[in-house]
């Protein structure tokens, strides 16, 4: 019974990736949002998906894919950028009427989030108005000895 080292291993997963590829098969993506589907791509060769993380050569060979094949990176996991490249410029699909559209699908995406966020933001500026009233007020009644009603319309 012979074991195989992790190296071994990884040469065998690097082989394997390297057969599907020549053979012309594409990456598969996400329906939903054009990106690459790494769970379904490691049900398909049969390589664990840690390893499109972990192993280099792996790693490398399926950047250089992606690249050829024009689709997008798996974003929201681990980026797969270089440290002196932009993640957001990098992530950019090619200028395709499909790229377009995945474009607009983020733009409209990221313009919702920020309308979230904007919302969430103008509430908490309110409660914190709010907070700092009764604050003021109940200093105002323990200098003062006295009891300060609540205006009336506040909560």
């Amino acid at each position: 019974m012979s074991s195989k080292s992790g190296k071994q291993i990884g040469l065998v997963h690097l082989a394997t990736l390297n057969s599907y590829l020549s053979q012309g098969n594409p990456l598969p993506v996400s329906s939903k949002d054009g990106v690459l589907n790494l769970a379904e791509l490691a049900r398909v060769t049969g390589i664990p998906k840690s390893s499109f993380y972990q192993n280099p050569a792996v790693k490398l060979r399926l950047e250089a894919a992606r690249n050829a094949q024009g689709v997008m990176r798996q974003s929201k996991r681990q980026p797969l950028a270089t440290p002196d490249s932009s993640p957001v410029t990098e992530a950019l699909p090619a200028r395709t009427s499909a790229g377009t559209v995945l474009l607009e699908r983020r733009l409209h995406r990221l313009e919702q989030q920020n309308a979230a966020l904007m919302a969430e933001n103008f509430e908490l500026r309110r409660q914190v108005k709010d907070l700092r009233l009764q604050l003021g007020r109940e200093d105002m009644m323990i200098e003062t000895g006295r009891r300060i009603s609540v205006p009336a319309g506040t909560s």
